[in-house]
């Protein structure tokens, strides 16, 4: 079993320590990694309320987690396989694209990707706290684009890039545009060219109306 003691530390009422909300990330990245904790498209909640009795969508897990904190006693995963991996794979599994979730942000920070930051700024209630980010109440879709907005952060513009990630792409050429007055045909010209020569199956938004949407929560004014 790994080392989850960021789970029950105490925290300042209507706010959670940066660690635990990036640990909470993590719990949900291992939790995916293993397929047979889905069902129905969701996996078991272990938060206080829900008790790993119920399946829920991963956003509203991942709420409930930041709201209600996980069930008493769950420092080993044992509902969602922990106990079938080995400590090397479980530990990779929950720190990969995350803070590590056993330290504070101001340790993490210099080594994390500045697009995840981003996002993790605008999402704080706070903008000047930088050790704690805001619980929050049921998703909605505001919440629901930030944490896919966290996930493009992470995710490889294509499988095996490993030095593009879906969101740095966007937000370099959305400068790009901007500093050189690109129109928006101009855009949606260059990345018409640009997803011709990358591989099959990449993620590249395929124009500035869908990047735009994906930018959105932000607001950055593009």
């Amino acid at each position: 079993m790994d080392d989850h003691s960021w789970m029950y530390r105490d925290s300042p009422q209507g706010l959670q320590r940066i660690d635990y909300c990036n640990g909470a990330q993590g719990f949900i990245n291992f939790a995916t990694s293993i397929p047979r904790n889905f069902t129905g498209g969701g996996i078991r909640c272990p938060c206080r309320k829900c008790q790993n009795k119920k399946y829920m969508h991963l956003y509203v897990v991942m709420m409930h987690l930041l709201n209600k904190g996980f069930i008493e006693n769950y420092q080993c995963w044992y509902a969602h396989g922990e106990v079938f991996v080995s400590k090397r794979r479980m530990r990779e599994t929950v720190v990969e694209s995350t803070f590590s979730a056993s330290n504070v942000y101001e340790a993490a920070n210099d080594n994390t990707s500045p697009y995840r930051n981003m996002v993790m700024d605008a999402m704080r209630l706070n903008q000047g706290n930088v050790s704690q980010c805001p619980i929050v109440e049921e998703p909605n879709a505001d919440t629901a684009r930030f944490f896919n907005l966290l996930k493009d952060s992470d995710e490889p513009l294509w499988d095996g890039c490993t030095n593009h990630s879906k969101l740095a792409v966007v937000a370099q050429v959305f400068t790009i545009k901007s500093d050189h007055g690109l129109s928006e045909a101009g855009y949606d010209k260059i990345i018409e060219w640009a997803r011709s020569i990358l591989p099959e199956g990449n993620r590249l938004k395929e124009n500035f109306y869908a990047a735009k949407s994906m930018m959105k929560p932000l607001g950055l004014g593009y």
